[in-house]
């Protein structure tokens, strides 16, 4: 498990056209920002979800993105796992403002929407009755990585939201003027911009978690929790 989704959001693009022109309209246009643009990242909150249904015979045939820390060379079954992706879904909002007498027109940025999402499922393996040793303990542990996921979330989700405060910070949220046939192929500039930024931490987070879960799934762990159920 431990698989890492990427999901695009639908784009928002509202094109306004003032009603009036200004008495200034023939002079040169000056794209200046109306509003601040909104910039969210959030994590979610989701609950985590159980399976005890499942056979360490079924459990076997998961897909299994960490390693055995017993190596190859030694046969073990699964007692339990969590599973659960990553999904970056983003949504990027723009407003033109156009003047139609003089063709010219300004791009403005109204809002980045970033969510990252979580569904885990903690499953144990039917052999395992409820609140025997070995039922608790792999509990605890799947709920290790759990936690993990969580706390990867939280850090990346900081990561993205100061990289679009700084391209923001360089940028500026309002460009132009241009041309106001120019204005679509600026906001898909601006929009791959905007998602290199986004995408960038995809492969960064990914590497990360894998490193962070695998260190759970140790054999000093295993070892210390076939020790506690030795004989119970």
């Amino acid at each position: 498990m431990f698989g890492l989704e990427f999901i695009m959001a639908g784009l928002m693009n509202t094109s306004t056209t003032p009603s009036k022109v200004d008495k200034v309209a023939y002079a040169p246009i000056a794209c200046v920002p109306r509003i601040p643009p909104k910039v969210s990242v959030i994590p979610s909150k989701s609950q985590v979800k159980y399976d005890f249904s499942k056979s360490r015979s079924d459990l076997q045939n998961f897909d299994i993105d960490t390693i055995s820390p017993y190596g190859p060379e030694h046969k073990s079954h699964v007692g339990g796992l969590m599973s659960g992706s990553i999904q970056i879904g983003r949504s990027i909002g723009y407003m033109h403002e156009t003047y139609k007498q003089v063709g010219k027109g300004c791009v403005h940025l109204k809002e980045i929407d970033v969510k990252i999402h979580i569904e885990p499922t903690i499953y144990i393996a039917s052999e395992y009755k409820k609140g025997s040793c070995l039922y608790n303990e792999i509990l605890k542990h799947e709920k290790k990585h759990v936690r993990e996921d969580q706390l990867i979330v939280n850090k990346y989700a900081m990561k993205i939201g100061q990289a679009l405060a700084k391209v923001m910070d360089d940028n500026g949220p309002v460009f132009g003027p241009y041309k106001i046939e120019e204005l679509p192929a600026i906001q898909k500039n601006m929009n791959e911009t905007l998602g290199t930024v986004i995408d960038s931490f995809n492969t960064k987070m990914n590497d990360e978690r894998r490193v962070r879960q695998q260190a759970i799934d140790s054999r000093s762990e295993y070892d210390q929790v076939s020790e506690r159920c030795r004989g119970r």
